[in-house]
């Protein structure tokens, strides 16, 4: 049975202990009031019903990667390195690469490539059954959007199921990482990462009004269905309010899913700490991803091409403090390309956040007769300059590794 929570917005700032299921995110606070269920209800009702959007289908292609993907929040770079037993997280590593002169440490998810040790990446997945209430010109629209139907596709998917890549069988972020060490790790080849089957909590359900929704366009129609667009800020406190009431281990992710429904962004990851009460430091960190019928969107917004794209960018920068030279969109050769203004080692943003992303179509990747659309996602190598690559086989992207076949070109 959903599980409800009634929570309320308002213009306090409210100090929080690590003890209490109340969280204060800048000028909003959260706060848990009842311990069984989940409601996303504000105290303030000042904004008057928001009307339905209607869109074709080119016009929310296009809006769609407007909204793109977002990295929120972070933890320090000294506290993501640390190896203080104090700090409690996944198991991650520690490296570094240079580009003219200046060198670029990183912190990625797994035990060090040269010690062929496997890792097993906890997660707990958090079914988040949006209803959206007094929208529409007079007031009286209410829209109910089910999460279930996109938390069984995704915990079926390629990012938690064995399937078959270029490089052999086995998860999407196993492999992919997996091609990316395949050069640096033991010389058996064991190493690898991969995501441990998940818990999934009952769905919670949020109750959304137009003051928690995104203001421009809460409610989008697309032929007789309809697309919900919550505002971002509020999901995040949500995120990070159910983290510390639910009391998730620190090295457990959280993945926050919603059907058919936006959060002013297709998808994010982030991180933020937390000291406890013995002294210890929990490095927290959680995603949240869409999921949008294959029926309503092109594939290279379907189903687990969100999930994909954040999943890997979890694995490969979970602290939010991996630093690399500022770069163009790829490929070079396209026209539309513009400096991304984008510093950090994300892997699915340069094939999937700017304005050359349908150059690099979704590919499909079949299990048990479902297929999976997932995006395009470089390699660490390509933001290092490194000709030729020292991934597997020179390669700079995955899972189609001709995509793209040489390294970034930075920003003037």
């Amino acid at each position: 049975m959903p599980r409800k929570i009634r929570l309320y917005l308002t213009a306090l700032r409210l100090f929080s202990t690590h003890a209490l299921p109340s969280l204060a995110i800048g000028m909003v606070a959260i706060v848990l009031l009842a311990p069984q269920t989940m409601s996303a209800q504000s105290a303030l009702r000042k904004a008057p019903a928001k009307g339905v959007v209607k869109m074709d289908r080119a016009t929310f292609h296009k809006f769609l990667q407007s909204a793109g993907y977002r990295t929120r929040g972070g933890i320090s770079k000294d506290a993501a390195q640390s190896a203080d037993p104090r700090f409690r997280t996944f198991p991650h590593f520690s490296s570094s690469f240079t580009v003219n002169g200046v060198a670029y440490p990183f912190t990625m998810l797994g035990y060090p490539p040269k010690s062929g040790r496997k890792a097993a990446f906890r997660s707990v997945v958090v079914p988040l059954h949006m209803q959206f209430f007094g929208f529409g010109p007079n007031g009286d629209i209410n829209v109910d959007f089910d999460p279930g139907p996109a938390v069984n596709n995704l915990v079926h998917s390629p990012m938690y199921r064995d399937a078959n890549f270029v490089n052999g069988y086995g998860q999407f972020g196993q492999m992919m990482q997996r091609a990316a060490f395949w050069n640096q790790m033991d010389e058996d080849r064991q190493w690898s990462v991969r995501m441990a089957p998940p818990r999934i909590l009952q769905p919670i359900t949020v109750e959304v009004f137009p003051d928690t929704a995104d203001p421009n366009a809460p409610l989008i129609q697309i032929g007789n269905d309809l697309v919900g667009n919550v505002s971002i800020d509020f999901i995040d406190a949500l995120a990070q309010s159910i983290i510390q009431a639910e009391g998730f281990a620190p090295d457990e992710l959280a993945v926050f899913v919603t059907g058919n429904v936006i959060a002013q962004a297709l998808g994010y990851h982030s991180a933020f700490s937390v000291t406890n009460a013995d002294n210890s430091v929990s490095l927290d960190t959680y995603l949240y991803t869409s999921w949008l019928d294959p029926a309503l969107v092109d594939p290279i917004f379907a189903d687990v091409s969100t999930f994909n794209h954040e999943n890997l960018e979890w694995m490969n920068d979970p602290y939010i403090t991996n630093v690399v030279p500022v770069w163009m969109y790829p490929p070079s050769t396209d026209p539309r390309t513009v400096c991304s203004g984008n510093n950090l080692l994300e892997v699915g943003d340069p094939q999937g956040n700017g304005p050359t992303f349908d150059d690099f179509p979704a590919v499909v990747v079949p299990i048990n007769g479902v297929s999976y659309h997932l995006q395009q996602l470089v390699l660490y190598q390509w933001f290092t300059d490194e000709v030729p690559s020292s991934a597997e086989n020179g390669w700079y992207t995955f899972p189609d590794p001709t995509s793209i076949t040489t390294p970034a070109t930075y920003c003037p």
